[in-house]
């Protein structure tokens, strides 16, 4: 009679004390998070629902700024161990929304939606770069060090590089990624209008890339800088450059 009286309590006392966390101020969150992965500030809200309105996170090129950050966690997620939130945020033209799920040491992103300006491309790229890039993934798994899965299109709108003799229109491209297996994702490339062409793909494999693209110009010859700059980096076939690389993939700081 005691085990059956005492079991009951002590389960109630225990999804008490779990709500009660999760009606905890926003402003222990910091806490809980690693301060060089994550970074919030004006926390407000619990730990359930809460805003920060200011909130960076760390990418292989440096930081990246979300600006005002919402979040909404889901409860029972948490007693499977996969602890999954809702977020969204916006700074200025940029926008995004996901779930997000802790899957042992990765994350795993769902429904991700964002949309952002190309210019932040320059903390992983020697070049100045301009545009909009549109981000559409039903599913994706990275860890601290690679991308391990992708399912999704990347979109480049209004493409355009910062030359010495001033702004190029590049035009607009897409980028269909998928993973035909574990920790392996294909890009591949093509183009929806503009000046310059590109297809080709771009493979990742852990924390390696391979690049292969060829680029030429739609019926006229490349711009001068463009060509200049593509010729220290490609080499020359007919009607264009053939762009290999391949490497490793930079580790953030």
């Amino acid at each position: 009679m005691k085990r059956r009286f005492w079991l009951p309590a002590i389960v109630g006392v225990l999804v008490l004390v779990f709500f009660m966390v999760l009606q905890a101020p926003a402003r222990l969150l910091p806490y809980f998070l690693d301060s060089q992965q994550v970074q919030l500030s004006g926390v407000s809200g619990t730990l359930r629902k809460g805003t920060a309105t200011r909130a960076r996170v760390q990418t292989p090129g440096g930081y990246l700024h979300l600006g005002k950050l919402s979040w909404t966690l889901e409860p029972l997620s948490l007693f499977s161990l996969t602890p999954t939130a809702q977020l969204s945020s916006v700074w200025g033209g940029q926008r995004g929304s996901l779930e997000l799920r802790l899957v042992g040491e990765a994350l795993g992103i769902r429904d991700l939606d964002m949309n952002l300006d190309a210019g932040l491309l320059k903390q992983a790229l020697p070049v100045e770069l301009s545009g909009r890039l549109e981000m559409l993934f039903d599913e994706l798994l990275v860890t601290r060090s690679s991308l391990r899965r992708a399912e999704g299109r990347l979109v480049w709108q209004g493409a355009a590089w910062q030359s010495p003799g001033g702004a190029r229109a590049l035009g607009s491209y897409a980028a269909t990624l998928t993973s035909p297996s574990q920790e392996r994702v294909f890009a591949d490339i093509v183009t929806l209008s503009g000046p310059v062409v590109a297809t080709g793909g771009v493979e990742l494999d852990e924390q390696n890339f391979t690049v292969d693209l060829f680029i030429e110009s739609s019926g006229r010859a490349l711009d001068p800088d463009l060509a200049r700059a593509l010729s220290l980096i490609a080499s020359p076939e007919e009607n264009g450059y053939r762009l290999r690389l391949d490497g490793e993939v930079a580790q953030g700081r």
